[in-house]
C-alpha cells in the first residue's frame, strides 16, 4: 500500500501528542514497516517483528505502528512480550494508557490472554 493514510485518527493522535514525539527517521521507520505489513502479510508462520535494543524507542514505535496499521485497514493487533507477570503487566498498562482515547471511545479493545472474558463475543457486544 504505496498511499498509506498518515491522517488517521490513531496515527494522528500519536504523532500530535507531546507525550510520544517521533523524529522524521521515526516516522518513516513506521510507515515503511506498515507498507511492508501490507506487501508481506503476516500469518502463523512469518509474523511481524519488531526487535531493538532496550530502551531504543521499541515501545513507542510499535505503538505508532500500530496506530498506522489499525487507521489503515488493520483490524487486530497481537503483542508478545517476555513471560514474566511483572513484564507483560507493565506492557499491557501501556498499550491501555497510550490507546486509552480510543478505548473510552470504544474504538479499540485490549486484552491480556491471561486475563480474557470469558467470551469476546459478550465482551464486543457490551
Amino acid at each position: 500500500m504505496d498511499n498509506l493514510n498518515t491522517s488517521g485518527d490513531i496515527y494522528k493522535y500519536f504523532l500530535d501528542s507531546a507525550q510520544f514525539p517521533y523524529s522524521t527517521a521515526e516516522q518513516n521507520c513506521i510507515k515503511n514497516t506498515v507498507n511492508k505489513l501490507f506487501a508481506q502479510p503476516t500469518k502463523g508462520s512469518h509474523p511481524g517483528m519488531l526487535l531493538g535494543k532496550i530502551q531504543s524507542g521499541k515501545t513507542k514505535t510499535f505503538m505508532a505502528i500500530i496506530g498506522l496499521a489499525f487507521d489503515n485497514g488493520y483490524q487486530v493487533s497481537v503483542v508478545f512480550t517476555k513471560g514474566t507477570k511483572a513484564l507483560s503487566k507493565q506492557t499491557e498498562q501501556r498499550i491501555q494508557k497510550d490507546f486509552s482515547k480510543f478505548i473510552e471511545n470504544d474504538d479499540l479493545l485490549v486484552f491480556d490472554i491471561m486475563n480474557m472474558p470469558l467470551s469476546l463475543y459478550k465482551a464486543f457486544h457490551l
